[in-house]
């Protein structure tokens, strides 16, 4: 059974098609699941292999290791993400379901999600009182011995997060300005 498309409203074609992505992730998902559940088990066959048989069955495990749960990562964001703008462009303000509030309330979180780990090191520095840089080599500043240099690093690790958690804040901030800019949804024509 095919869904013609070309009659929906562009709000019900993302919702639609959001629908696609939840159901690719979810065949993502069962796989990945099954995979992790017996890692062990089929890891032992396969390193009880050798020779041309081990490379491939190696090579297929790892690519299954990497693909399934990120294929399921990425249709999930996805799906998100068009529910989301599904409720941007199709509706008014007044007609948004509680699905559509919770689905934009995790977008809102996942798009925050790369700003965490910078604000999680600098938090991190200022509960245990010193900061760990690790490249071009290791060194370990603390606000005892070098408060500059922690204080420091610090900022740049809250910079880091502040231009971060404002790149949603624009994109997050568009988004609102157009929802509320549309006009009030007509009711339904029946035929």
């Amino acid at each position: 059974m095919t869904t013609d498309t070309s009659q929906m409203l562009p709000g019900n074609r993302l919702l639609v098609r959001s629908r696609k992505f939840f159901i690719a992730a979810l065949l993502f998902a069962i796989p990945s699941a099954a995979l992790g559940l017996r890692l062990a088990g089929i890891w032992g066959s396969v390193s009880s292999l050798s020779g041309a048989e081990f490379l491939i069955s190696a090579t297929a495990f790892g690519l299954a290791l990497i693909v399934l749960p990120l294929g399921a990562l990425v249709c999930l964001a996805v799906a998100l993400f068009m529910r989301v703008e599904s409720a941007v462009v199709k509706r008014s303000p007044q007609a948004v379901g509680v699905v559509d509030r919770l689905c934009v309330a995790g977008a809102v979180l996942l798009s925050l999600l790369p700003a965490a780990w910078p604000a999680s090191k600098a938090f991190r520095a200022l509960v245990t009182g010193a900061i760990t840089i690790r490249l071009p080599m290791e060194h370990t500043f603390s606000m005892a011995s070098d408060p500059l240099a922690f204080t420091e690093n610090i900022a740049y690790w809250l910079f880091a997060a502040a231009a971060l958690a404002g790149l949603a804040v624009v994109y997050w901030r568009g988004r609102w300005q157009r929802f509320r800019s549309l006009p009030p949804a007509d009711p339904p024509v029946s035929r």
